[in-house]
């Protein structure tokens, strides 16, 4: 007696493959005939691990390209949106790993267009751009790599800075210690700061 059998599902969406035991899983159109399945196909217990695992795959690599459709992500991003979609850690693991050796998936890629992207609406400095990327899963290398390139740029240092202490500035009472203070705690330098003021004084 087969453990298991592939069903086509009742609203006619798509298929189940329904153990004698245990609960179901839906397979799409779309899988069914990329996986070579059949209607009423009987399935023992190690297929029907083995499909579910496969199913799954699917449908964590599909997920997975919508988000990275909308905008890059880190693979901690990535790995925790997945894992709040109920799909199982190895199997977010698997799909990882192979959306990265077919470069879909970049810490690196992902970390240029975070900085592009806070520099664009709220400049802040090498030290705290670092931190925010090692909040989302970058390693250390990869944040201090890219940012360093960045901030090679010819006066790409500078002209966060004088953004930054221009969104700064427009807030009333803001004497010179508070404009340092606030710049310190958007990550730049004392050095840096003091020479902006300097050129600027």
């Amino acid at each position: 007696m087969a453990y298991a059998t592939i069903e086509r599902g009742a609203s006619g969406n798509g298929y189940f493959a329904v153990p004698s035991e245990g609960s179901s899983f839906f397979i799409s159109h779309q899988q069914f005939s990329q996986l070579g399945l059949y209607d009423t196909q009987p399935l023992t217990k190690m297929e029907f691990v083995s499909l579910r695992a496969k199913v799954l795959g699917i449908q964590c690599r599909q997920k997975a390209i919508d988000y990275l459709t909308s905008r890059e992500h880190s693979r901690q991003e990535l790995a925790v949106k997945l894992l709040r979609k109920n799909f199982p850690k190895d199997v977010i693991d698997e799909q990882l790993n192979q959306l990265e050796a077919e470069r879909l998936l970049s810490d690196e890629r992902f970390a240029e267009q975070f900085i592009i992207s806070r520099q664009r609406k709220n400049p802040e400095g090498i030290s705290l751009l670092k931190m925010r990327l090692a909040q989302k899963g970058v390693a250390r290398e990869i944040a201090e790599a890219v940012c360093s390139t960045w901030f090679a740029e010819e006066g790409a240092a500078q002209d966060a800075l004088k953004r930054a202490a221009e969104r700064i500035l427009r807030k009333r009472g803001v004497d010179r210690d508070k404009l340092i203070a606030n710049l310190l705690r958007k990550g730049f330098s004392y050095s840096e700061i003091l020479a902006f003021l300097d050129e600027v004084e």
